[in-house]
Order: structure tokens, then sequence, then C-alpha cells
């Protein structure tokens, strides 16, 4: 038993050490990456949907190359798509993902993250119609989704989806199924993880 908490420590060390860059060197409370740390190594076998809130898009992105550096897909690849600059790629990826016609196109975002992780910031600026889509797929994951498609989906947003559902700009349904893993940050520390 002995060998198993030493490998236990010393996967716990090297997440701090993966963390310490987001969370701003040895001015962070020690506290707050060993909280982070602690709740990458609970989840590192599951593949619930993690939803990264507030902090900057670099701190978001960091968190969820943790997070899957951390998990099974670590061998998969990391795929990060901008709501804003990528949304007509993933609307037509989405939407072939829910057609019976496969996919073969060279820039599908879901072939290009198949096994791995595609990471979605500012998620919040999707539109009505792609968060339809988005619904969609992770809806009919695992069994009846046609084509490829990511291991897990990691999304951020600038501002709290629960606020953003209430206001009618975000669909309620959508928000239930991604708050698995929740992470809010405060530009260059993190705040409270859920």
């Amino acid at each position: 038993m002995p060998h198993a908490m030493e490998r236990e420590t010393q996967s716990t060390v090297a997440l701090m050490r993966a963390l310490r860059p987001l969370l701003g060197g040895r001015r962070q409370p020690y506290a707050t990456g060993w909280a982070c740390s602690r709740l990458i190594r609970l989840h590192r076998h599951s593949l619930f949907h993690l939803l990264l809130e507030g902090g900057t898009a670099r701190e978001r992105e960091q968190l969820a190359i943790a997070f899957h550096r951390g998990s099974p897909l670590r061998c998969g690849p990391f795929v990060r798509l901008d709501a804003t600059g990528d949304e007509d790629r993933l609307r037509w990826a989405l939407e072939h993902a829910l057609s019976a016609v496969t996919c073969e196109r060279a820039d599908n975002p879901l072939r290009e993250s198949e096994g791995g992780t595609l990471f979605l910031d500012r998620v919040s600026l999707l539109s009505l119609a792609t968060q339809h889509a988005l619904l969609g797929v992770l809806a009919s994951l695992p069994t009846s989704a046609t084509g490829p498609c990511f291991g897990r989906l990691a999304v951020g947003s600038d501002e709290p989806l629960e606020e953003a559902s209430a206001a009618g700009r975000f669909d309620p349904a959508l928000f239930d199924l991604l708050d698995k893993i929740r992470l809010e940050l405060r530009t260059g520390a993190l705040a409270e993880a859920r």
C-alpha cells in the first residue's frame, strides 16, 4: 500500500506544478491549488462535462487542459473552439453528427476531437440554434450519435451560465446537461470549485 500512496502523492505534486502558472505561482494560496488538483483527481476517471466560468480565456483553457491531461483521454486530442469565431463550423458539425450522413470533411471539430476533449470557450455567446444542436448531440451520446465525437466536452464562459439561462440567453436544458463539474474563476485565481 505505501507504493499506491506514494504514486498518489506524486500525481498530486505533478498536478500542482501544472496548475502553478494558472494560480499565479506562489502568490496564490496553496489551498486553492490543492483544492483544484483534488477536484481533478476526484474526476480523473469520469468523463463528466466540465463547466469553467469567469477568469480569462487563457485560464479557462489551462484548466481544461489540466482536466484533459488528468483523464483517461490524455492520449487523445485536445481541440479548442471559440464560440464567436468557430460557431458556423461547430453548428455544421453538430447538425451532421445528428444526421444519418457520415461527414468526411477535414475541418470537422467533432472528428478532430474524437477520443479526446473538445473545449468550447465563450459558450454563452452561441446562438440558440447552435445551442439546440449541441443539446441534441449531447442528449444522443453515446448511443445514437452516428459520426465521430469527443470523449469529454469542456465549456468556458465569461459570464455565469446560470444567469444567462435565467435571462433567456442560454437554453436551460443545455445548462443542466453541462453543469456536472463547475469551476468558477476570478482573474488570476480560482474562486470556487464544485
